[in-house]
């Protein structure tokens, strides 16, 4: 994980966890979570990428590990993107502001996102 790390962002989302009625996870989510992404408009067989949240707080550093992330309001985060060679090829050309996402555990989605800002995604690694 220690190349994950030095990665800048690629680009900034807001993401809300699902409750459990509306299909989410049971169990209490952590920053530092490992979701599947998946592009909201696909449409076809499913495919799921590692793009990771790194979930902020209001001042912009992000929340500790330790704490639960509350379900149902609007989260910021930080994403990466983990496959350099898919950040080239496939996701620089997807994503952009407004973008609509789902996380999943699995087949099962348990949160919805949406790009608010591109960053670092367009720089060369």
């Amino acid at each position: 994980m220690g190349g994950y790390l030095l990665l800048k962002d690629d680009f900034e989302a807001r993401i809300r966890l699902l409750a459990p009625e509306e299909g989410g996870r049971r169990q209490p989510a952590y920053n530092g979570i490992r979701w599947d992404f998946a592009y909201a408009d696909a449409s076809g067989e499913l495919e799921l990428f590692m793009i990771f949240p790194e979930f902020l707080g209001e001042d912009g550093q992000p929340l500790a590990d330790d704490i639960a992330l509350p379900v149902g309001p609007w989260l910021r985060a930080r994403m990466r993107i983990v496959n350099r060679e898919l950040r080239q090829t496939l996701h620089r050309d997807r994503i952009a502001e407004g973008v609509r996402f789902h996380c999943h555990e699995g087949p099962h989605v348990s949160a919805v996102g949406e790009v608010t800002r591109i960053t670092g995604l367009h720089l060369a690694l």
